[in-house]
């Protein structure tokens, strides 16, 4: 009798596939100007939905990768708009006290505010693309691969046993 070895490499495909459609978010998203992100998020959800009767391993990482993405897309408006209003502080603030001169002291600290503020918010989609296709590649070898709190709550919504740490 041949013994289950693990997942298939069809699964592995389809897993890694759930992870790489952080990509499709990310470009649907820049394209349209973020609204088309939300429609984007919708295929690893019907990955899920497709494969959570046929195969729990990838319906564990369309899981994942759903919520993931939407995480993220949450972090980024958040953060978006936190540097947005630290920004248009800092510059209302320094244009306001230029009047008495001591703006323009304040006119470099504000540029440079603004550069790292708009870095940071950059930043933030390229991080969770670069941790996506990490766990695609994880995926695709057939390794295991959890977000940080985001494997545990698909676990606990798939009613699979909680993993043991390595």
């Amino acid at each position: 009798m041949l013994e289950n070895s693990g997942p298939t490499q069809l699964e592995r495909n389809w897993a890694m596939l759930a992870h790489l459609t952080a990509l499709l978010t990310l470009v649907v998203g820049l394209s349209t100007g973020g609204v088309g992100a939300v429609a984007a998020l919708l295929v690893p959800l019907a990955m899920y939905l497709y494969f959570r009767e046929r195969s729990p391993l990838v319906a564990f990482h369309a899981l994942q990768a759903t919520a993931f993405q939407s995480f993220a897309g949450i972090a980024f408006i958040v953060a978006a708009g936190f540097a947005a209003a630290l920004v248009a502080g800092a510059w209302v603030i320094t244009l306001a006290l230029s009047v008495v001169l001591v703006g323009l002291l304040l006119l470099p600290v504000t540029l440079i505010l603004t550069v790292v503020a708009a870095l940071g918010v950059l930043a933030l989609p390229v991080a969770a693309l670069v941790y996506a296709v990490r766990g695609a590649y994880l995926a695709y070898q057939g390794l295991p691969f959890e977000y940080p709190w985001i494997g545990a709550l698909a676990r606990r919504a798939m009613d699979m046993p909680v993993a043991s740490p390595a």
